[in-house]
């Protein structure tokens, strides 16, 4: 088999490698600020900085494990599985205590802010290796664009796995757990589901070491290169490097922020009498099995549509949902459509729009960087680090101005404007760029394009500018 063809097994092993980190990050969206705010007790505005902490170390990891797995020369299991293993360590041990309460008591000098803090660090680190090391692997097992995709799919559709996981256990532990407003009941519940996430992270991590292979190197094994770019000073100097990244942020903006007040929206923005509490799990599971059946046929439609298209396709779906997740009493009173039935669909356009989204982003990303793959981790960290700081903040800002702690009244609106403003205007953003460039990187690997560099756009800028100025003065 030729070497741009990648085997059924190790797509299934490579498309797995990151599970673990997919179920932590199901846990840590979803539930971190329901965590530290209601059963650890901070406040909502230590809720969210633990949370922005989280993200800047992330951030600061994803950029040095991207510059530095490039430089690796060898390594234990490999250049980038090495990486990936030093990760899956780090999770491994910090996770769980992330989530627990009654650890934060054996210390006496550190404060649980602090103490908290430390592992969250711990935590973020290696998921950014895990994270680094498996994408940067994606370039180095095949060249073929529609393969690329495909592995993009595979890895998106058990990421979507992860979160139907995670929800369908947290709804079973809740379910179990007759006292409910019992605080210690609640810190069982997160105990017994991070235990179960660290279990079944373990297992898959173990398949993706002992069943993907690294390439030797792919500099070698390809002749003809698709882009000009081979250090990190060149991918700073591209200016398509900018565009992807905004691409690659707003589309995880959009994600992120809707898994942390989907459940939130529900609960607070809708008629109790109209809409069973159960669409709480009802409601992202739709989000998420929307999302796992949209990302198989992603290879076809990137094929037949173009990178351009489909993405104006999954934001379009994600703009319509926006529009249902506001006017839902709207289309209640005026058309009698229950609101249950519009949470649904709202839900599996929102699955859609994201799933579209990020796979396609990722394939832009994939394609920026061609078979040079010797910066593919840099890139891969440098955009992560602008995506983990974007959520961060925007989490924090939604945070601190949350009305729901000194006005209950004020919460239905509230979540209504994030959960359809946020989603909407990232939407609109990534379409502006999308219809505003001409032109993104070549899928064709065997066409010499020529890369504008950063001091060119300036250049042309400055040009304009100055043709304004002096058809004003005469």
């Amino acid at each position: 088999m030729e070497i741009d063809d990648v085997l059924p097994c190790r797509k299934f092993t490579f498309s797995i490698g990151h599970f673990l980190n997919d179920l932590c990050a199901s846990v840590w969206f979803s539930y971190s600020l329901v965590f530290y705010h209601l059963v650890v007790k901070f406040s909502n505005s230590s809720a969210g900085y633990l949370l922005l902490i989280g993200q800047v170390a992330d951030a600061l990891a994803t950029a040095f494990v991207g510059f530095a797995s490039d430089k690796t020369k060898h390594g234990l299991c490999g250049k980038r599985k090495s990486w990936h293993l030093l990760g899956v360590i780090c999770v491994l041990c910090s996770f769980s205590i992330c989530f627990q309460v009654e650890n934060a008591n054996f210390t006496s000098v550190l404060s649980p802010f602090i103490y908290y803090t430390i592992f969250i660090i711990i935590f973020q680190f290696g998921w950014a290796c895990s994270q680094i090391g498996h994408l940067s692997m994606l370039n180095e097992l095949t060249s073929k664009d529609g393969e690329r995709v495909a592995l993009n799919a595979y890895r998106h559709a058990w990421s979507i796995v992860a979160n139907i996981f995670v929800y369908t256990v947290t709804w079973f532990l809740l379910d179990k757990n007759e006292t409910r407003d019992n605080n210690h009941m609640d810190e069982d519940v997160f105990r017994t589901l991070t235990q179960i996430i660290i279990v079944t992270g373990f297992f898959t991590s173990l398949i993706f070491h002992l069943g993907s292979k690294e390439s030797i190197s792919s500099a070698k094994q390809y002749k003809i290169l698709s882009v000009t770019s081979h250090t990190w000073h060149d991918v700073l100097c591209d200016t398509q490097f900018y565009v992807i990244s905004l691409i690659w942020v707003f589309t995880r903006v959009m994600s992120n922020v809707s898994q942390v007040y989907l459940p939130l929206y529900i609960m607070d923005s809708t008629d109790a009498s109209q809409v069973d509490r159960t669409f709480i799990a009802v409601g992202p599971l739709c989000v998420y099995i929307s999302g796992f059946i949209t990302s198989f046929p992603m290879r076809k439609i990137n094929q037949y549509l173009g990178r351009k298209k489909t993405m104006i396709v999954g934001l379009t779906a994600a703009l319509l949902s926006s529009f249902l997740f506001w006017h839902i009493f709207s289309l209640k009173n005026n058309f009698g459509i229950s609101m249950q039935f519009t949470i649904l669909i709202a839900a599996i356009l929102l699955g859609i729009g994201i799933t579209t989204a990020q796979i396609t982003s990722s394939a832009f990303t994939s394609d920026f960087i061609g078979e040079n793959t010797e910066s593919s981790a840099f890139v891969y960290g440098a955009m992560s680090c602008l995506d983990k700081l974007a959520n961060g903040l925007t989490i924090l800002f939604i945070q601190e101005y949350n009305p729901c702690s000194t006005c209950l009244t004020c919460c239905p609106i509230f979540y209504r404007q994030i959960l359809s403003y946020v989603p909407g205007v990232t939407a609109i953003c990534t379409l502006l760029i999308l219809i505003t460039i001409r032109r993104l990187h070549s899928n064709n690997r065997h066409e010499d394009v020529k890369r504008k560099p950063i001091s060119a756009l300036f250049h042309g800028i400055a040009q304009r500018a100055l043709k304004v100025i002096l058809t004003k003065i005469v």
